[in-house]
Order: C-alpha cells, then structure tokens, then sequence
C-alpha cells in the first residue's frame, strides 16, 4: 500500500514537473486554450440568459401569434414588449389568456371584417403565458379578465376591462368602445381649457 502511494506521488511530481517544462517551453500555447477556455465559458453564459427568451418568443409566434388572422390584432413583440410599450408615443395593448371562451370571442370579432374595418385603431396582443403575476402588478390587471390599456408616451392613460360579457353585448359594444379609449386626451384637453376659461372670467370679475 506504500508502495502505491509512494508511485502515484511520484507520478504527480512528474507530471507537475513536465508541465512546468512545458509551459516555460511553450507558454503561448497555454496561453491560447486558456483564452479558448474562457471564451467558451463567456458564451455558454450570454446563451443562458438569451436562449431561454428566443426560446419563448418561439413558442408564442407559433402557438399563439400564429392562429390570430386580424390586421387590426397585431401580435406584440414577445422579447421587447415592454420596451415597445415604454418607447411608443401611443399604443393600445390587450392583455389576456390566450384561451377561454370570452378570449374567443373577442378574437372572433376582429376577424370579423366587418367588426374590424370599423375599428379606427390598432391593438396589440400581449398574451398572458410567462410572468404572469409580475405583468398582473407591473400594469394592474388580472389575468382572468381581459385588459385593454391605451398608453400615451408608456404612460397608462385608460384602459377597458372585460370579464363577463355576453356575445350579443361585445359585438355591439366592443368596437365603439376600443374606438374611445384614447379620448380621454381630448376629454382632459377640454377639462383644461374650461378651467382656464373660468379661471380667465373670475380674474376679469375681480379686476371689475
């Protein structure tokens, strides 16, 4: 058993030894497989943060993107959504399962061309499927409603649920009702300029 230790310390020593010529011989060549070895190593990092993503943005194009045929329900770019979202100077956004019947629903009728040609607008479709609970919190909606959001400069400024409403009253309602969602700009604007005006007339009554 000594004996055994005694070989295989030997054979360490030896390989340390021949290693240490070696590199002093050629140092470069270590040099470049610790290069390669740290290049591989930077790579499988950046891929485990990136594949997962495009692995995921895969999925929904296929599964989800792919069976909505509307010019006017547009798929949201997956892996950037809230950058879109953040960065558009207007955007009207529906969050939503991409399932149940009231989802169906609401498809069905922007695949209506009739339905569609008049909507004035645009949304696009962010599909409830990954992180769900953090989207529920980042923009306040529950995940078994359906949220319309219209976003001015990334800025909530007003939003449409839907949870429990019959066929016959979406297909009246909804259109008109996506229609208005970005008027409460104007209807702010005219708030405003009443103020303004009234403020304008009690200064003039003063001055009288």
């Amino acid at each position: 058993m000594q004996r055994l230790i005694v070989e295989i310390k030997d054979k360490i020593i030896m390989s340390y030894t021949n290693l240490s010529e070696d590199f002093e011989q050629h140092p470069q060549k270590y040099f470049r497989r610790i290069g390669l070895l740290l290049s591989c190593s930077f790579l499988l990092t950046v891929a485990m943060f990136f594949l997962p993503s495009k692995i995921k943005e895969a999925q929904v194009d296929s599964l989800i993107y792919s069976s909505i045929h509307s010019e006017k329900l547009q798929p949201l770019p997956f892996s950037s959504a809230h950058q879109e979202i953040t960065d558009s100077r207007a955007i009207s956004v529906m969050f939503s399962l991409p399932k149940g019947e009231l989802y169906k629903q609401v498809v069905d009728i922007f695949e209506d061309p009739q339905q569609s040609s008049e909507l004035n607008r645009t949304i696009f479709f962010y599909p409830l499927v990954y992180d769900t609970q953090e989207l529920e919190q980042r923009y306040g909606i529950e995940k078994d409603k359906i949220t319309i959001i219209f976003f001015d400069g990334g800025k909530e400024r007003n939003r449409l649920v839907l949870s429990d409403q019959s066929k016959e009253e979406l297909e009246k309602t909804l259109v008109p009702a996506l229609n208005r969602l970005p008027l409460i700009n104007i209807k702010q604007l005219e708030k405003e300029l009443a103020n303004g005006e009234q403020a304008e007339e009690t200064t003039e009554s003063t001055l009288e």
